[in-house]
Parts: C-alpha cells; sequence; structure tokens
C-alpha cells in the first residue's frame, strides 16, 4: 500500500496564514509548485511558461488514487491548486470526477477503517472530519404534473370538428 505524503518541515512562513498548507500533501505540492515556477522565471524569464511547467510539476506532485487517505489529500490538492491557479478549473472538474470515482471504488472497509485515529502514525488525516462520500445525496425529484388540455367540445353530436372549425371560421 502506498503511505501519504510525511509532513513537509515548517519552511513555510504562509502556513499559520493559510490553513489548508497544513494538510502535508497541499504543502507539499504548493512548495514543489512554487520551487519550479521561480526556477523557470528566473531560466526562462517568461511567466507563461514558467505557470505552464509548475502546473505540470504540482499535478505531478498529486498523491496517487489510491487508498482513502490519499484519495482525499488528493480532493484537497486539487482544490488547492484550482484556488492558485496551478491548475484550470476545467481539468479540476475532471480531476474531480476521477477522485470521485475512485473514492466510490475503496471498498467502505477501507474507509472506516481509515477514518479511525491510528495512535503510531504521526501523519495527521486530513479527513478525520470528513463525510465519508463527497456528494450528498439529491432528493428525489417530484414527479411533474401537466394541466389536461381543453377539449373541444360540440353542442351536437352529428357535427365534426372539422365543419366546427368551419363554421367557427366562417363567424369571424
Amino acid at each position: 500500500m502506498i503511505r501519504p505524503i510525511p509532513p513537509v518541515p515548517a519552511e513555510h512562513p504562509e502556513a499559520a496564514l493559510y490553513p489548508c498548507l497544513r494538510i502535508p500533501a497541499v504543502a507539499h505540492c504548493s512548495l514543489v509548485w512554487q520551487k519550479i515556477h521561480a526556477a523557470t522565471l528566473q531560466l526562462t524569464k517568461n511567466i507563461y511558461t514558467s505557470e505552464r511547467c509548475a502546473g505540470k510539476a504540482f499535478r505531478l506532485a498529486m498523491p496517487p488514487l489510491s487508498g482513502y487517505r490519499n484519495i482525499c489529500d488528493f480532493i484537497a490538492c486539487v482544490g488547492y491548486g484550482m484556488l492558485i491557479g496551478a491548475i484550470k478549473n476545467e481539468n479540476g472538474t475532471k480531476l474531480m470526477y476521477a477522485a470521485q470515482v475512485a473514492l466510490s471504488a475503496v471498498p467502505k472497509e477501507d474507509k472506516t477503517r481509515s477514518l479511525a485515529p491510528n495512535p503510531e502514525s504521526l501523519i495527521p488525516n486530513p479527513c478525520f472530519h470528513a463525510a465519508p462520500s463527497p456528494i450528498p445525496p439529491y432528493p428525489k425529484a417530484k414527479k411533474r404534473v401537466r394541466p389536461r388540455k381543453p377539449r373541444l367540445t360540440l353542442p351536437d353530436k352529428g357535427v365534426t370538428a372539422a365543419a366546427a372549425i368551419e363554421s367557427a371560421a366562417d363567424s369571424l
């Protein structure tokens, strides 16, 4: 099994200001993004190239979609990446869908075992307070009732509908 990403040392002065950087996986992805962005900007002097390369490095640093904790960390990284612009919104929705599919493939027993606090692990579980499923159940849609269409009533049963229409047109 792949282990979660260990905590990043407290070299982030922003960690006190941004609570999302307390999650080790998000802090790791953010650190990779910052380093690649600075190095590429220094080499190329092109902001577009540096953002593109840093975004790719951010996505490559995200945890794999295996295991409940890693999937929770992946979702947190995607959300933070969309927030800072490292991941485009169109790609972020696809990544979130991939995480949803991976989460549905995780057996229930792994989810409940991952939610239990592990005294041996020094890594805090960022998903401990999260619900088991990221998508809330939607209420069942009510059946739409359409009003009845008025029927053409004929005063005389011997008169056909075509004759009634002709007589109505003649009266105008």
